[in-house]
């Protein structure tokens, strides 16, 4: 009976590390974005939405982020009480108007807000 305890727990200890079959998880990627004079920022996971922010980056579109908006600060989103959900970013040439706004206006009027769209907005850092 002890050896089958000691055999059962040896295989439980070899095996804490096995893993099954992981789905490649997206990258995560940080950008400072500047509105006005306000700063946020925005976490991106996917690639192409990456190489835009990039590109504005570097001065090469004049697109800015819109994605949704999600109440906390995500773990990435300081001092703000809000964010961008991470999946739903994407970087556009136009949007309503009913999105636009200050990072600090959205921070006092979050319920009017189901998506975030700052017109005037530029990546002015990764992070």
């Amino acid at each position: 009976m002890l050896l089958k305890a000691a055999v059962i727990t040896l295989a439980a200890l070899v095996c804490a590390g096995c893993t099954g079959p992981t789905t490649p998880q997206p990258p995560l990627v940080e950008f400072v974005i500047d509105v006005a004079g306000d700063r946020f920022v925005a976490t991106v996971t996917d690639p192409d939405t990456i190489r835009l922010a990039e590109a504005n980056l570097d001065r090469q579109n004049n697109r800015f982020p819109i994605g949704t908006l999600k109440p906390g600060n995500g773990g990435f989103n300081t001092p703000w009480t809000w964010h961008l959900d991470p999946d739903s970013v994407r970087f556009v040439e136009v949007a309503i108007e009913l999105c636009d706004g200050r990072p600090s206006y959205v921070e006092s009027h979050q319920s009017e807000y189901a998506r975030y769209c700052p017109w005037r907005a530029r990546v002015v850092s990764r992070r």
